[in-house]
Formats: structure tokens, sequence, C-alpha cells
């Protein structure tokens, strides 16, 4: 048993070095997004809006992504591994189906890259029936309320005839930074790396500094655990008329489970075999693009300052990319529709 832990995990931090290294050894220029999907939570903690609606002008696009900030974004790798099924069959024994088990942990163990949230329960298994319904028919799926009429619709099915992640509580462990969590009585746990879940929703609430919990934010290497009661408090959290359960703020998370569980990872769901789910830091953190407020643009201040030379270079001011600010007009106006039109950086981090 020893052994075949240690090969375990070699392999695992094996795997995860030469990911790291090749990342390292390749330029990475700062991304930035456009919002086509349906939930865009990325996009709407950058700035860049709830969905493009296919009417922005390309140049006003281009415009302010030559102006957009440069910000760090934590990526996070979900490692799953199964827990060993050693069942006899009529051409082997039980020990030589261990021997075989033991000798193939990679079979067991998978690994996805996380930028925006994990999900265990209740809202994987609401986002797994969506992916279902969309994957039969895709061709009814071309719209965003649509979309979201069918999330609301699965919802009301799963409140009133299906409680499949009932006692969810009871059934599995969890631990933070290697601390046992007593879990209190949900249905749900969502692990957010933003504080934009679900087309915009913040299930952890206020993003200021409260008891024993940090400020979040997308860059400071931590992660928040919030727990869903039920159907209705999900519904309540994604008509942001509500919040989540705080539970825990770490920097390592691990979810053992002894049956399926549904489960996603930013919004792409699966069922997920008994075993263990390790959330861990990634090495490197991604260059995302945050478009800048518009404040910047549009004003009497702002055609003032691109007009003035700049002091240290006699040169027009340049955006953060280096281009001159001057390229753009601006009172060019908005790009992707945008309601994060806040009085600071710190409130933009958190959308609400």
């Amino acid at each position: 048993m020893l052994s075949f832990r240690r090969k375990f995990f070699v392999r695992i931090f094996f795997n995860f070095f030469t990911e790291c290294y090749y990342d390292a050894a390749c330029f990475s220029p700062p991304c930035g997004i456009v919002p086509l999907g349906t939930g865009n939570d990325l996009a709407r903690v950058l700035r860049w809006g709830g969905g493009y609606t296919g009417e922005e002008n390309p140049m006003d696009i281009l415009k302010d992504v030559i102006e957009a900030d440069t910000v760090k974004l934590d990526r996070w790798a979900v490692v799953f591994h199964e827990e060993e099924r050693n069942q006899p069959t009529s051409s082997g024994t039980q020990t030589e189906m261990s021997e075989q088990t033991m000798n193939n942990p990679e079979d067991q163990t998978s690994m996805i890259i996380m930028n925006n949230y994990f999900g265990i329960g209740i809202d994987a298994d609401v986002c797994l029936k969506f992916h279902n319904k969309r994957d039969a028919n895709p061709e009814k799926f071309q719209s965003r309320l649509f979309n979201k009429t069918q999330y609301a619709k699965i919802g009301l099915q799963k409140m009133f005839f299906e409680r499949t992640c009932k006692d969810l509580w009871k059934r599995i462990e969890l631990e933070v930074d290697g601390r046992t969590i007593e879990l209190p009585n949900i249905e749900g746990i969502v692990v957010l790396n933003l504080l934009s879940w679900g087309s915009g929703a913040n299930p952890w609430g206020t993003s200021k500094e409260e008891g024993n919990f940090s400020k979040p934010t997308h860059y400071d290497g931590l992660l928040e655990v919030v727990g869903i009661s039920d159907v209705s408090r999900l519904g309540l959290i994604q008509s942001k008329l509500a919040a989540g359960i705080r539970i825990a703020q770490g920097g390592s998370i691990r979810i053992t489970t002894h049956e399926e569980w549904p489960v996603q990872v930013d919004g792409e769901p699966h069922i997920q075999p008994p075993g263990t789910i390790t959330i861990l830091k990634s090495a490197l953190k991604a260059q995302m693009l945050k478009k800048a407020k518009k404040s910047r643009r549009g004003g009497t201040a702002t055609t003032i300052c691109l007009t003035q030379p700049h002091p240290e270079t006699s040169d027009p001011l340049s955006g953060p990319l280096g281009v001159p600010s001057t390229l753009g007009d601006p009172h060019h106006g908005k790009t992707t529709p945008d309601n994060t039109a806040v009085d600071s950086d710190e409130e933009g981090d958190a959308f609400l």
C-alpha cells in the first residue's frame, strides 16, 4: 500500500510540474473576453459584460482592449481520484484484482483546471440536467433567455419532485487546509474563485471582510466555500435576492465521497464516482485584461489628459498595453453590456 501511494503522488506531482514548466516556458499574453456564453461570470468580473449582443462595433471593442488593465487570475487544479473498487471476477481472485488496481492508479485519476468555480450537489445536479437536455436538442437552445428559463424549469422540478441531493451534508466529508469542517444542513456546496456565479449572482454575499473571513478577490490565493440549503435557496441566490451559507475560506479543498455525485467545474457537469476531490492552487496565475472604467473616457478631464504630453516622455499618454491612447475616440461609447460602473476597483472585483 505504501508503494502504491508513493507512485500515485509522484505521478500527480510529475504531471502537475510538467504542465507548470511548459506554461512558464511559453509567453502567455493577457487575455480579454468576449462574453458569448450564457453565464459569462468571468467576463462580468472583468467588466466585459453579461453577454455579447452582436450590435457592438468591433472597433469599439478593440479600443477597449487597448485601454484595458492587466490583472491576475488564480487558477486551480481539481484532481478527481476514484476510490479503489476491488471486485473478483470469474477470471481472477480478489487479490489479483487488487494488484491490478494498485498498478494503475492513473486509471482512477483525472485533473481539470478551474478558473471560476466548482460545485457538488444541487447546483451541479441542475446544471447536469440542463446539459443533458441541450445535448439531446441543441437546436432549441439558441438564446440566453431560453436557456435561463430551462434552468428555472429544472429547478422547480427538483424542488417538488426530485430531492436527490438531500442530506448531502451527512454523506460527504469536507477538509479545508487540512482541517475537517463540520457541515450545516445543506444540499450543495459551491467553491468560488470569483464573486460571480450563475450569471452574475454572488453566493458569498458582501465582499467586505467579516469575522474570520478576509475580503475575497480572484487573485488572493484563496477559495470561498459556500453551502446551499435547498433548491429554493438556490433560486433566491440566482435571483440575487439572497446569499448562501458561508462555510470556510482556504487555499486547498478536499472532499471525500462514498457514492456517486453530480459535480461541475466552470459550468461543465458530470457524474463523479465515489472517491476524493482535491482542489489545489496552480503554480501560475493567468494574465487577464480587465476593461477600464467608463470614467476614464468620455469626460472633459479625460479629453484634457489625452491631449497633454506625458511629463517624462513628452509623448501622448499610452494605454496599459503600450498603445497611444489617442488612437481611441474618448466618446466612442460602450461595447458589451456592462453593469459594473462602480466607484472602486475593489467593488468592481466583487461585481455586485
